[in-house]
């Protein structure tokens, strides 16, 4: 059974989302629309969220059935509202206290120890045969070869990602375990801080994200110079193709982490009818901030395949169609009716 402390904040948190349902509450069932996905957007009446409780250990977990998102209760928490985490943390561990072990002290010890270089144990393309499906993936995308040190393989994700985090996928999930090419995300100090991994098969989810700490889910730190004008690309492997750039990790509006956003350009996808994109790029022109808005004749819905169209010249259209303030509003109005 449960324990009535997860249950609790189980409610508080899927309780504020559309569509919140308790379908059972032994063994606990909610049921609500993914915040993560927004789920359907086609239909308000879907509801494909769901936090349940896992047989015999009586632990909850969170599973979507649209973005096919899997995570512990305490990760989705976390992730969703980080301060009712830290209340949830507190609570959780406040009988600890009184064995004299600290609420600090007890998080930290539990927080996980990283190997250095989790990367070891699995391969760089650059060590992969010349007739490898992966380095001809790699090929096919015509990814820059001076990138390609930046990517590796993992003929089984999970598996290698529960030897760095005991426990991260449970064992039902490690029965799906599939390859992923695998890209770092490293900070200004050489410092793995977490992987981003794409999926082989059209069949999965395309990108997981495991992060190793709390750090912003950014690819390329290691490498841009914030002091100049800066690209922000939605998918790390656009991000290959253009001169100092970083890319958001996961496409969230979070933008900590990112440095001196006076010189920021934000490059979406071409997706002019997604209203998630066209809400995202107008949150960042109300904010004052230069956003690419795509010329309709652009072939290709992102940069990778604008580059797979034949088009070299992707950075000087996007530093032709950047826009900011009220002009950046018009022209967006105008691309979203296209």
């Amino acid at each position: 059974m449960a324990d009535y402390i997860d249950v609790r904040y189980a409610t508080l948190l899927s309780a504020r989302y559309p569509r919140y349902s308790v379908k059972h509450r032994n063994p606990l069932k909610i049921n609500f629309r993914c915040p993560i996905c927004g789920d359907s957007k086609h239909s308000m009446k879907k509801a494909r969220g769901w936090i349940t409780e896992i047989p015999k250990t009586g632990h909850l977990h969170y599973k979507c059935f649209n973005c096919g998102t899997s995570l512990s209760f305490i990760s989705f928490a976390k992730q969703m509202d980080p301060n009712l985490y830290k209340d949830y943390v507190t609570e959780r561990y406040v009988g600890k206290a009184r064995e004299e072990v600290s609420i600090d002290e007890k998080v930290k010890t539990e927080t996980p120890k990283f190997d250095k270089n989790p990367l070891k144990n699995i391969k760089k393309i650059s060590q992969l045969k010349y007739d490898h499906p992966v380095k001809k993936y790699i090929e096919s995308r015509k990814i820059p070869s001076k990138e390609h040190y930046r990517m590796y393989y993992a003929s089984k994700f999970m598996k290698w990602i529960n030897s760095i985090i005991p426990g991260k996928f449970e064992d039902y999930l490690l029965k799906k375990d599939e390859p992923r090419l695998v890209i770092p995300l490293i900070d200004k100090t050489g410092q793995i801080f977490g992987v981003s991994a794409r999926a082989f098969s059209d069949n999965s989810l395309r990108y997981i994200t495991i992060m190793f700490d709390d750090s912003p889910k950014i690819f390329g730190l290691d490498k841009v110079d914030f002091s100049k004008p800066y690209f922000v690309t939605e998918g790390s492997i656009d991000a290959m193709f253009l001169n100092n750039c970083v890319a958001m990790v996961g496409a969230d509006a979070n933008l900590e982490g990112l440095e001196q956003l006076d010189n920021a350009i934000f490059v979406h996808d071409f997706e002019p009818r997604n209203k998630e994109i066209c809400d995202r790029m107008e949150n960042l022109l109300n904010r004052g901030f230069h956003v690419c808005i795509w010329p309709l004749n652009v072939k290709g819905k992102d940069v990778n395949d604008m580059y797979l169209n034949g088009i070299k010249n992707v950075e000087d259209i996007i530093k032709k169609n950047t826009y900011s303030g009220l002009m950046g509003q018009l022209k967006l109005k105008e691309w979203r009716k296209c």
